[in-house]
């Protein structure tokens, strides 16, 4: 009985030819811990898509600012030169300057007023205003020079966001007695965040 000589290439038959690996007989793919496979031998490689991160790059570009940061004065909302049709929504009416002597600005539609203007809406208006009204808004305070209104007998700044009454002396500076507080008829300011009603002793 002649027993298969073996070499360094591998075992072979009784004739000395090199026996080839029978079909279907592979070398399985060493299993992570050096073992053999259990079940399927095949391994899978998935490699996760990348992800689009453009949208975490918030610069300051990319940042729109809340409507009470962005600054809109009564000019803004209304056209100018007598014209018509240049405002949004319940303003769309009203020009600059304000006919007969009254300017209504309501913000429940349309652009919303940040800053009232102080001396320019006085010049802007005219020093004869007699009724002023910017209704729900988000003007956080009284700007200063309303004094340049000579004949103002009714302010109305109801619902904003104002914390304080200021500029209803302001002609004391020049001369004028304390005006708009001397000559306003009516101020309502309800519904702002108003601590010290101190000032409106200066009204009538």
């Amino acid at each position: 009985m002649s027993i298969p000589a073996e070499s360094e290439d591998g075992p072979k038959d009784q004739e000395g030819r090199q026996q080839q690996p029978g079909a279907g007989q592979h070398d399985a793919p060493p299993s992570p811990g050096g073992g053999p496979l259990d079940g399927d031998t095949r391994v899978r490689r998935v490699i996760p898509p990348e992800l689009p991160l453009g949208w975490t790059q918030m610069g300051p570009e990319a940042v729109e600012p809340s409507p009470a940061d962005r600054v809109r004065y009564p000019w803004d909302v209304v056209e100018e030169d007598g014209g018509h049709g240049g405002g949004e929504g319940n303003n769309a009416h009203l020009a600059f300057p304000p006919p007969g002597g009254e300017l209504v600005v309501v913000g429940t539609a349309g652009q919303k007023i940040t800053r009232m203007g102080g001396r320019e809406l006085v010049a802007r208006c005219g020093a004869g205003l007699t009724r002023l009204v910017l209704r729900s808004h988000l003007l956080r305070r009284m700007d200063g020079g309303m004094g340049g209104f000579e004949k103002l007998e009714l302010l109305e700044l109801y619902d904003n966001q104002i914390e304080a009454l200021e500029g209803l002396d302001d002609g004391d500076d020049d001369g004028g007695g304390g005006k708009p507080g001397t000559t306003l008829r009516v101020l309502d300011m309800s519904y702002n965040v108003i601590r010290d009603m101190g000032p409106v002793r200066l009204c009538p």
